[in-house]
């Protein structure tokens, strides 16, 4: 009997699955690294670029009045 050539189908898919909960495994940790490096804000300096916002109120009817 010849020998029958191994299926590696279901091995590929484990692997690719395992590199796929590792990736994000690896990308959850680094979510909010990126908080970090901004430091901490005062309510002054909040207030200071708040103050500059635009509120475009779409809101016709109460300007209607």
């Amino acid at each position: 009997m010849a020998e029958q050539e191994k299926d590696n189908t279901m091995t590929v898919v484990i692997a690719v699955t395992l590199i796929a909960i590792i990736g994000v495994f690896i990308l959850k940790s680094r979510e909010t690294e990126h908080l970090a490096v901004s430091g901490q804000t005062t309510a002054a300096a909040e207030a200071q670029v708040l103050a500059k916002h635009k509120d475009f109120n779409n809101d016709i009817l109460s300007q209607a009045k």
